[in-house]
């Protein structure tokens, strides 16, 4: 089954459980196998819809639907040495990098200082605000 638009998906789904319910009623024995067709069109869904919907709206067992092939569509990956690529950002000229300084004195008080400046002036700030009072 090719791949469904989640709309038409969730109507194919409907669909099919109908189509189940008319082979329940009809089936010779109580647990008579069910049609190769019907397992075919189910796991075509379950790659579409999460299993465990697929499987509670037909009235199938999770594990048995899984067993025969559903849930998430198999997806073919690149080489991970492909698909690993190195992107270098580089910054503006002359905007140099933002900085965060906390300081916290015993007493529990804290100073945050948030600068632009490739040096800043801390050494005159941090003794001030260090003195313990």
């Amino acid at each position: 089954m090719p791949q469904l638009p989640s709309m038409h998906a969730e109507d194919r789904l409907h669909h099919l459980a109908q189509q189940f319910g008319q082979w329940r009623q009809s089936r010779t024995t109580p647990r008579g196998r069910i049609p190769q067709p019907l397992w075919a069109q189910a796991v075509a869904l379950s790659h579409v819809l999460p299993l465990a919907r697929v499987a509670k709206q037909l009235g199938l067992g999770p594990q048995a639907l899984r067993r025969r092939g559903g849930g998430q569509a198999t997806t073919v990956t690149a080489p991970l040495s492909a698909a690993i690529n190195f992107v270098e950002v580089k910054t503006a000229a002359g905007h140099v990098p933002t900085a965060e300084v906390e300081v916290q004195r015993p007493d529990g008080t804290r100073l945050r200082i948030t600068y632009h400046d490739a040096a800043p002036a801390l050494a005159a700030l941090l003794p001030t605000f260090l003195e313990f009072r």
